[in-house]
């Protein structure tokens, strides 16, 4: 199958991962609109949360409440966090596969978002450094998981 999201859920590439469960599957953004940034991924490939069955859409909702529960006991920085599902092309839909954006939020951070969705794709200064704290993140937020 050529879904980025369906080879990440069965490990045929690499993703640090932060959650999983036979639903859902929490890995940090490749390309993080701020530090942080978790994709809440359908273990199934659905394109459209239309397609979810309630179960697995309640699992991918209850994983991102506890990914944004861990982010803020991982980071006294990050003051709120943002959830956001792009459901279909026309809603910026890059992956034809349900995911949920769980988006930590700064405070100081709210300028610098809109530069960051446009130029997320292709801004070379998200590749530097970012295997070792992408790491290091999700080793923290999947310790945290479990004490959600």
């Amino acid at each position: 199958m050529s879904c980025i999201f369906c080879q990440i859920n069965e490990q045929k590439l690499p993703a640090f991962s932060v959650y999983q469960d036979e639903f859902c599957h929490a890995i940090v953004d490749k390309f993080p609109l701020s530090p942080g940034h978790i994709i809440v991924l359908s273990q199934s490939h659905e394109g459209s949360i239309d397609e979810l069955s309630e179960q697995a859409l309640t699992a991918l909702w209850k994983a991102a409440r506890l990914v944004g529960q861990a982010m803020k006991k991982a980071d006294a920085g990050v003051k709120d966090v943002h959830y956001l599902i792009n459901d279909g092309p026309a809603a910026n839909q890059h992956v034809p596969h349900v995911h949920l954006h769980v988006i930590p939020r700064y405070g100081w951070d709210l300028g610098l978002l809109p530069l960051r969705f446009m130029t997320r794709f292709m801004n070379p200064a998200n590749y530097l450094g970012k295997d070792v704290s992408s790491e290091r993140w999700a080793t923290k937020l999947a310790a945290l998981m479990a004490d959600v």
